[in-house]
Formats: structure tokens, sequence, C-alpha cells
């Protein structure tokens, strides 16, 4: 692949990096600068925007087109880029107080922007033991259980024992599906829930389905299945919001346990370079949470709560109005934390046992033979449209949460009905997008609709080839994740983690979209003619995701942009596509700030901490992937 054209970059730093900065650059260039800055002042009366943090010595990425190669950047005491442009010129620019950046022939590139994550949510998952969304038989299973059970046995006979990244397709043999009794048959009287790593399925006891008072009688919530036996019983496998009905009863942490996973979790970010995300699936509650992080000075990022919108409030246009108006205006402050956007999930998970993903066409049994099962449209192409013109009107962002194809069609259907020719449009998106069909991929530009994609699901691995390959047949199987598709069609990429879904492995998602492969399998690449350039790549999780993500001011690393960037331990713009994904980020800026430098003992600490969580304990390898979309 040829090499990517690459511009210069600038950022300040903290304390840790004066024994970097080069004191023998005052002289000619520092005068040069005091000269300028003393007709600024006479010419405009304001104090001059001096040169803070200069980065040297890299291979810059701005992200925008044109433009010649460069090596540097410089930025300005107002948080702002003044220049990219070679050592030389930037050189000239550095005065006694400038702080410099060795880049050491690393990239210098835009800020990772993420378009779908769950932060606090990972918080909070980090809270408790994990399954590492293995395979394994049903012996080693319960072995697998009983030991945390063990290890915790002082909780014994009413604490619940939390369980996050249990795979649910990964009993062997494949098609196994659990129930309680896998459960029931351990040594504990405790309450259990086991949340699957698709966070679309729980597994829970016969003890927690009791103090949750679901029975035989309880009906299914909107959006939502309780999994039943042939009598009507419930089995212990919740889908989708029937989980809620057992997790509102879960005790919560105590606040101090809480307050340490959100630092945790804040230091993950930083360490992996995330300078502004969307929270896919936000409450009143995370706004909160979101406003008083902000405070603390632990969150620097632009954020964005997307502010969920459930199955029976979708249904009630102008009482979702009213309460993301509510919303807006209780909570407004932080000029950080922006409400623009609203949540709602169409569909569910195409992958075997859920199958909850709105389908055009039936799904397959495991022999490959037709059903009458088409998934679950949790809102109806009628009922969307209604709330997408009361939202689109009152000024909302939709984000819509579509893995089948009728899911997509039906976000397509509404966003089409409030398109208007000439009109700056709300960039409403569609997430996940495992499954589009072919007639659709054009009308996502023509309605000025955003692909948000999380691409290093576009792999092969257990949820993607016996969890779902069999159920949808080889024509739709080799149209998974058409990423090149929309991109060729003209659709705007932007792209996400979906952490704690997946890992937060920012760079294995850049590769992944380019070579759809799995460096811990033998197969080939997951429909390799849907693989994205270094290029798109590269833009579509920065500018493409400031672009969703409505930051005009970021994305790109150009004069008057926005200082978000890091600086890369190599030259991702050259190395052979698998290395990418061994990337590290040695620095984090946020408006002209240093906020992470992966050379000092606070950054080795936050660096160490973010490999543990970012991974949040899972055992998975820097390639592997979990499954999929919330």
């Amino acid at each position: 692949m040829p090499d990517i054209p690459v511009t210069s970059v600038e950022g300040p730093a903290d304390g840790s990096l004066h024994r970097r900065t080069f004191l023998a650059a005052a002289g000619a260039g520092a005068l040069a600068v005091a000269g300028t800055g003393t007709a600024a002042r006479a010419a405009t009366g304001r104090s001059p925007v001096r040169v803070t943090t200069v980065v040297l010595n890299g291979r810059v990425f701005t992200g925008a087109h044109g433009g010649a190669p460069a090596q540097a950047v410089a930025v300005g005491s107002d948080g702002k880029i003044l220049a990219v442009g070679s050592d030389a010129e930037i050189r000239r620019r550095i005065g006694r107080r400038t702080v410099v950046i060795d880049a050491h022939g690393g990239t210098v590139m835009p800020g990772l922007q993420d378009g779908h994550m769950h932060p606090l949510g990972a918080a909070m998952q980090s809270l408790n033991p994990s399954l590492g969304n293995q395979t394994m038989t049903v012996p080693q299973f319960r072995a697998r259980v009983q030991e945390m059970l063990d290890a915790t046995a002082a909780q014994e006979p009413d604490g619940w024992l939390q369980v996050t990244d249990w795979n649910p397709v990964g009993l062997q043999p494949a098609g196994t599906v659990a129930d309680k009794t896998l459960l029931d048959s351990l040594n504990t009287r405790r309450p259990i829930y086991l949340q699957g790593s698709d966070f679309h399925n729980s597994l829970v006891n016969s003890r927690a389905l009791a103090l949750a008072g679901v029975d035989r009688s309880t009906a299914d919530p909107a959006g939502g299945q309780i999994v039943r036996d042939g009598a009507g019983n419930p089995t212990g496998l919740l889908k989708d919001n029937a989980q809620g009905l057992v997790s509102a009863v879960i005790p919560p942490p105590s606040a101090d346990r809480i307050d340490a996973a959100h630092a945790r979790m804040a230091d993950t970010l930083l360490a992996n370079g995330i300078t502004s995300f969307l929270d896919a699936a936000s409450s009143e509650d995370s706004v909160k949470t979101y406003a008083d992080l902000i405070k603390k000075g632990l969150l620097p990022q632009h954020i964005t709560p997307a502010l969920l919108i459930d199955a029976d409030l979708a249904k009630k246009p102008r009482a979702a109005a009213e309460y993301l108006r509510d919303v807006r205006r209780r909570f407004a402050g932080p000029a950080t934390l922006r409400l623009t956007t609203a949540k709602v999930f169409l569909d569910g998970v195409m992958e075997f046992p859920a199958q909850t993903a709105a389908l055009l066409t039936p799904y397959l049994d495991a022999q490959g033979r037709p059903t009458d099962h088409r998934g679950d449209l949790y809102v109806s192409d009628r009922d969307y449209r209604a709330v997408v013109r009361a939202l689109d009107a009152d000024g909302w962002q939709m984000h819509a949460h579509a893995i089948g194809d009728r899911a997509v069609r039906t976000a397509l259907n509404a966003y089409e009905a409030v398109a208007r020719p000439g009109r700056r449009g709300r960039r409403h998106t569609i997430t996940h997008l495992e499954l589009v069909h072919p007639d659709d991929y054009g009308r996502f530009a023509r309605a000025g609709v955003v692909a948000s994609m999380q691409l290093q699901w576009a792999m092969p691995t257990s949820f993607t080839s016996d969890a779902l390959r069999p159920y949808i047949g080889p024509e739709r199987y080799a149209r998974l994740y058409p990423a090149q598709s929309l991109a060729r069609a003209g659709a705007w990429l932007a792209g996400g983690s979906d952490w704690p879904v997946d890992p937060l492995l920012p760079f294995t998602q850049i590769a992944t979209a380019i070579d759809r492969s799995n460096p811990e399998s033998q197969e080939p690449p997951l429909n390799a003619r849907e693989g994205l350039t270094r290029l798109q790549s590269l833009v579509m999780h920065t500018a493409g995701t400031a672009y969703q993500l409505h930051d005009a001011a970021s994305g790109t690393l150009r004069p008057g942009r926005r200082a978000d960037l890091i600086v890369l331990d190599r030259d991702i713009t050259k190395i052979p596509v698998k290395d990418i994904r061994g990337s590290k980020v040695r620095y984090t800026l946020i408006s002209g700030r240093v906020v992470h430098d992966a050379g000092s003992q606070t950054g080795r600490a936050r660096a160490e901490a973010a490999q543990r969580m970012g991974v949040l304990g899972t055992g998975r390898a820097p390639g592997e992937s979990c499954c999929r979309g919330h």
C-alpha cells in the first residue's frame, strides 16, 4: 500500500516534559516570535497567541486533503494549532518557554474520536469478575463459575455474584443453549447474574429470578424476551430489555468503588488517545455523572451522551421530545458536554442463540433450511418515522442501533422522510450495520446519513462463523459489514469501539477495517473486498467521527483547529497493516494541553492500568473480538 501524505502538528506539555525542552531554541527564533507578538498586541490590543508546544521529528498525518509532507506541529496558548510544516519551519517558532516534544519518527495525528462506546458501563463492568468471553464445555463453564463463588464465599448466602464477558455462543458442542440449570446445580445459595459479552443476553439462576419476581406470569417487556421452556417457565436466559428485570434489583456497589472505577476509565481513555467520544446509551444519571467527572478534571474530552429513548417512549413522539428537552434544560453546563443526540434500539443481534436482529428475509436453521423467523423490530417503521420527525424538528440528531438489514431500512426510511434538499442535515446516524441490503447503499449519501461502524468485528471469529454463517446463508454472509460498498456509494463513515462490548483497542479497529483479518486465526479475511484503504480507515476514526459528532473544530490537524492530537510510537502511515495493531500512544493532547505522557511515572502507571481495563480482564488477545452491538 502506498504511503499516506503527511503534514505536521504541535502541542503543549505538562511538567514531566520540561526536561525535553530545547533550551537552546531561545535566540533568534525567540526574538522573532517576541517581535511579532509586540506588533500583534499594538495592532489588536489583545495578548498575542504564543507558541506553547511544538512536536518535532514526526510523520504528520493531518487527515486533510492536500498539503506537503510535514514533520512538525506548533500549538498556541489558545489551545489551537498554529502551524504544520517541516522541522525547520516549526523550529523557528520555538521560544524560551516552549515545550518541545520529540516524536522520534512516530506518527503525529488527530486524536482518536470514538462515535460509539459505553465508558460508564466499562467502569462498572470492571468491578466484577470475567469469564473472558471464552469458549468452554459445560463442565468447564460450571467449574469456572464455581471458582468465582468459592473465591467470594464470605458473601454467602445473599450476596450477588455478577460476572462479565459470558460468551452466549461459546458453550460446546456448538449450538448448546445455556439455561438456569447450569447455575442452579452449583454449590451456592447466592443469586447469580452472568452478563453476556454481547450485552444482549444474560443468564441468571433461579434465586435471581425469584428475587426479581420473574416467573411464568411475567410479561415480556417491550424490546425484550424472557426465554421460556415448553411449560412457559423462564429458563434463566434473558434477551435485550428483559435483562433489566433482574439487573434492576441488584444492589449497586459502594460510592468509593464507583469513584475508583470512573478514575480508571478516564485514565484508559487518555492512554488510548481518545479525545472525543459518544456514549451510545446514556440516561439522565449518565449525564449527571459526566458533568461531575468533567468538574473533577477527570474527563477533558468533548463528550456526547446519546440519551436513550426506549421502545415504549419511541411510540410517543411528543413525550420523547419533552423528556429530551427537559434533560437538556436541567443539565446545560460544561461546554464539553454536548446534549445533541438521541439513541433508539431498532433491533438486537444476529448471532445464535439470540437472533433478535431484524432481517428482510428469514433466518435459516442450523442445517440451512428456511424458517419463518425474521428477528425483532423493536420500533415499527411507522413509529420510527414519527419519532424522528418530532425529534428532528426539535434539533436532535438520531443514533439508531440497527444490525439487521430490515432495521437499517427502517432507519433510512425515517431519515429520508425528514431530509430536505439544500438544508444542513442533523447527520442522523445508523450504527453497527452488520448487514445492509445492496439496494440501500446509495440511500446513505442521498439522505445525508452517517454510517457509524465498529469494524474490529469484521474478522473471522466464532461469532462470524459457527454462530452466524449457517443461519444466514452464503449470499448474505458475503455482505457482512459492507464498509467499502458504503464508502463507494458516498456514505460518510465514522468509527467506534462499542467498548466494553468489545475491548478498547483502537489500533486494532483501524487495522481490521483495512485487512479484515484475525491475527489469532488461520482463516482468510472476512469479505476482504469490503476492506478500507489505510487512508479511509484513519479518516474514519478521526475526521469521520468528528463529522458525526458535529465537531468542526477537530478531526484534522490544520491551523486554527483545536489541538486535539496524539503522538504514536511508530509511523502507522508506512508500516505493514498488521503492525498497526501494536501501536502505543506516547502523548495525548487535548486543547493543546498534554493530558497523557507515557514516559512519565504517572503515564506509565496509566498505560499499564489502561491495558488491563481496555480488555476488562477478559483474557482476549489484542486481535480477538467479541460480539456485537449495544
